[in-house]
C-alpha cells in the first residue's frame, strides 16, 4: 500500500511540474496589455515556480521588443534618451578626480570589455524597452586578486521564481526556454540557473550563491513600478504600444501596395470568345508586364483570336490614398508623448522648430534635463550603482565612499540663453574676432547692450 501511494505521489508531482495556469489573452487594438486578472499565474521550469511576464504564454516582452523595433519613432525615442542618460560616464559632484584604481575598473568592467558607459548604455535601453533589467554580479578570487563584474543580462530569458510568503521575490531564473520557439530537450531545463536577488537587508551571505569554482554571484533586479504591476516594472512608453504597431502597419501597407498591387490605368476588353489556355496565357503576361518597379499605371489590352467585336475601354482611376501621413503624424507625437520625450531630442526637427531660435532647442533640452535624465540618472545610481560601490569597495577596497557619484551629463544647459551678454564684452575683443587691429583708446571700453547704438568700427 505503502508502495503505491508512493507512486501515486510522484504522478501527482509529474503532473504538477507540467501544469500551467493559461488566462493570457491576445494583443489585439482592444486588449494592448494582456492582463491577468484572474489573480497570480504560475508555471514550472526545471522543477522551480516562476512568474510569468503579464500573462502566462511568456511571449509579451518579444511582442515588446517587435513593436520597438518596428516603429521608427519609438526606437529613435529609445536610443537618444538612452545615450543622453548614459551621458560621458561618473563624475565626484566636487569635480575631485578618481583614484586610479576606480578609474580603471570603470574602464573595463567584465570579462566582455565593456566599461561603464557601455553598462549605462544597456541598462538605460533595456530600462527604457522593457522597464526590467536583470544585471548580473560576480565576485571572483584568483589567487591574491579580486575581481567584480558587472553584467546587464536579456529580459527575455529571465523570470522571477514564485514569492515568498511576505510576497517578496527573493530569487530569479534564467532560462532560454523563456524565449525559444522551437522543440526543447533535457538539456534546456538542466541549464536553467537560479541566482538570488540582492537585498540589502538581508545578511550578505544571503545575497550570494556560490558554485564549485569559488565564484559568487547575486541578481540586481532594476525595473520601472507601475501602480497594478506587483513584482515586473514596465516602461513608461507602453500605453502607446499599439501606436508602434500602427506606424509600422501603415508603412506595410504602402509597401504592399507598391510590391504586390497591380494598379493599371485602364482596360482595353476586346470581347470575343476565350479558351482557357488563353486565359492563362494573358493573366501571365498581365501580372508580369503590371507588377515591380517601374511598371505602374500601364493600359491593359486584352484581344482574342475569335473576334473583337463589342469592345469597350475602361479608365481606372489609380489615386489612392496609402500614405497616412495625417494619421502617421498623430501616432508619432503620442508615441513621443508616452515616452515623456520631446520631437527635437529624438531628431525630429520641422522647419517650424528651426525658425524660433536656438533658445527654444535650449530650453527643450534643459526641460528634459530636469524632468527626465536627471530623475532616470539618479534612479539608476540610488537602486542599482550606489549597491554595486558598496560590494567594491568590501570586495576590492576601491575607495568609493571618498566620493559622491553623478552622471557626468553630455549637454551643458548654462542657462544664459535669455541674457544679453554683450555688455560683457569688450569693443577690441570684437574688433580681433573681425580680424581688424585693437585700438588702444578703447582698450577698456566694452559693446553696448542689444538695442543700443553700436560703436564698433567696421573699418
Amino acid at each position: 500500500m505503502r508502495t503505491a501511494n508512493k507512486a501515486i505521489t510522484k504522478q501527482s508531482q509529474k503532473r504538477q511540474y507540467k501544469a500551467a495556469v493559461s488566462n493570457a489573452v491576445t494583443l489585439d487594438p482592444n486588449n494592448p496589455i494582456p492582463f491577468d486578472y484572474s489573480g497570480r499565474a504560475l508555471t514550472f521550469i526545471n522543477r522551480t515556480e516562476y512568474l510569468p511576464f503579464i500573462g502566462t504564454d511568456n511571449k509579451y516582452a518579444q511582442k515588446i521588443l517587435e513593436a520597438r523595433l518596428l516603429s521608427d519613432t519609438h526606437n529613435a525615442c529609445i536610443n537618444t534618451k538612452k545615450d543622453y542618460c548614459a551621458g560621458e560616464g561618473f563624475q565626484d559632484k566636487d569635480n575631485i578626480e578618481f583614484d586610479q584604481s576606480i578609474i580603471d575598473w570603470f574602464s573595463t568592467i567584465n570579462r566582455r570589455g565593456e566599461s561603464a558607459i557601455d553598462i549605462n548604455q544597456q541598462i538605460f535601453e533595456d530600462f527604457f524597452t522593457w522597464g526590467n533589467v536583470p544585471i548580473e554580479l560576480v565576485r571572483v578570487k584568483i589567487g591574491k586578486k579580486r575581481f567584480l563584474y558587472v553584467y546587464p543580462h536579456n529580459f527575455m530569458e529571465w523570470r522571477l521564481c514564485a514569492p515568498n510568503d511576505d510576497d517578496i521575490c527573493d530569487w530569479a531564473i534564467h532560462s532560454k526556454l523563456f524565449i525559444t520557439q522551437s522543440i526543447v530537450n533535457s538539456k534546456d531545463f538542466e541549464s536553467a540557473k537560479k541566482l538570488p536577488i540582492y537585498n540589502p537587508m538581508r545578511p550578505d551571505k544571503d545575497n550570494w550563491t556560490k558554485d564549485d569554482n569559488g565564484t559568487e554571484r547575486t541578481l540586481i533586479w532594476f525595473k520601472n513600478k507601475v501602480t497594478g504591476i506587483d513584482h515586473y516594472g514596465l516602461p513608461s512608453s507602453i500605453s502607446s504600444m499599439i501606436y508602434q504597431i500602427l506606424e509600422y502597419k501603415a508603412a506595410r501597407y504602402n509597401l504592399d501596395d507598391f510590391e504586390n498591387n497591380m494598379v493599371v490605368a485602364s482596360i482595353l476588353a476586346l470581347k470575343g470568345s476565350l479558351s482557357d489556355s488563353e486565359v492563362t496565357r494573358i493573366a501571365r503576361q498581365i501580372i508580369k508586364t503590371h507588377t515591380g518597379d517601374g511598371k505602374r499605371g500601364r493600359t491593359v489590352v486584352i484581344g482574342s483570336e475569335e473576334g473583337i467585336d463589342s469592345s469597350a475601354f475602361h479608365k481606372i482611376d489609380t489615386k489612392k490614398d496609402g500614405s497616412f501621413n495625417e494619421a502617421d503624424n498623430n501616432w508619432m507625437q503620442k508615441i513621443i508623448l508616452a515616452n515623456q520625450w520631446d520631437s527635437v531630442l529624438a531628431g525630429l526637427i520641422s522647419s517650424s522648430t528651426l525658425g524660433k531660435g536656438s533658445g527654444f532647442i535650449t530650453k527643450i533640452l534643459e526641460n528634459k534635463l530636469n524632468t527626465v535624465i536627471k530623475p532616470a540618472q539618479r534612479n539608476l545610481i540610488e537602486k542599482v550603482w550606489k549597491h554595486i560601490f558598496k560590494i567594491a569597495q568590501e570586495w576590492m577596497q576601491l575607495p568609493f565612499d571618498k566620493y559622491s557619484i553623478e552622471f557626468k551629463n553630455s549637454i551643458d544647459i548654462s542657462g544664459l540663453t535669455d541674457v544679453d551678454i554683450t555688455p560683457a564684452v569688450k569693443v577690441n575683443e570684437v574688433r580681433e574676432a573681425k580680424g581688424l587691429p585693437a585700438d588702444p583708446a578703447r582698450e577698456n571700453e566694452y559693446m553696448p547692450s542689444k538695442g543700443g547704438n553700436n560703436n564698433v568700427p567696421t573699418e
